[in-house]
């Protein structure tokens, strides 16, 4: 057990916030504390600094932790429904036929997601967005973009399932969905220059996502493993294709 200045000291919180979360509701006024509530800290630091919470919508999830002891499908929501969401919602026929695209998306695809979850707004003002730019390519990969990451998050949720208590699964949700966008993001820049390398790696590519009008994807399977003695293709000029710069 730990009075509040060693509390601060574990976390590197200054007393001073951390009375402010006793305010606030965040810690409960004990004269001593302990593991759990060095999980509690790094969750609202979390959620303040990483995820961009609201102190009303901490406080709701920090509630609902320490009254329902809920499951992580019921946890997960509260947070993600509580992180900020890009793109406003409009009822126009553009708004309308970009949404009901989306929502066929996962119907097809078998995705059981509440109708109110922020993302779908997201979603649907980047598909409103493609119409306007033209950009047709975009709105056929999204099967494959949908197909890919189905594999991701499979993954990701059997490590949330794995955590010891729900601070520990709710701080790692967040990180995990703000800086996993940001990984997916540039790990995706980095494929474009590995594939890019040679026209016959971008058919290549382009043949495996399967980048088709009306094409449909089937559930996600999973990925194949490569034997690590399995050699690696080599261009034609024999050099790498990760080696290359693009216009190399």
């Amino acid at each position: 057990m730990q009075q509040l200045s060693e509390l601060s000291r574990r976390t590197g919180v200054p007393v001073r916030t951390l009375r402010s979360y006793l305010r606030m509701e965040f810690l409960p006024a004990l004269p001593e504390y302990d593991e759990s509530h060095v999980r509690r800290v790094a969750l609202v630091r979390t959620l303040l600094d990483v995820g961009g919470l609201s102190y009303a919508a901490i406080r709701q999830i920090v509630q609902l932790i320490d009254t329902s002891r809920p499951p992580l499908h019921e946890l997960l929501g509260a947070v993600q429904y509580a992180l900020p969401a890009r793109g406003s919602v409009s009822h126009d026929q553009e708004w309308e036929r970009a949404r009901d695209r989306a929502s066929r998306l996962a119907e097809q695809r078998g995705w059981r997601v509440n109708p109110e979850n922020p993302a779908w707004h997201t979603l649907t003002q980047v598909l409103v967005a493609c119409e306007w730019l033209e950009q047709q390519d975009l709105l056929r990969l999204l099967e494959s973009y949908a197909e890919a990451l189905e594999r991701v998050v499979a993954v990701e949720v059997q490590l949330l399932r794995a955590q010891p208590d729900a601070e520990s699964a709710a701080t790692s949700m967040v990180s995990g969905t703000v800086l996993g966008d940001v990984a997916l993001s540039a790990l995706r820049r980095l494929l474009h220059e590995h594939f890019s390398g040679t026209h016959e790696d971008f058919l290549d590519a382009r043949e495996r996502f399967s980048v088709t009008q009306g094409h449909r994807s089937s559930p996600a399977q999973p990925a194949p493993v490569l034997s690590s003695a399995e050699p690696s293709r080599v261009c034609v000029d024999g050099e790498r294709p990760h080696n290359r710069r693009p216009g190399g």
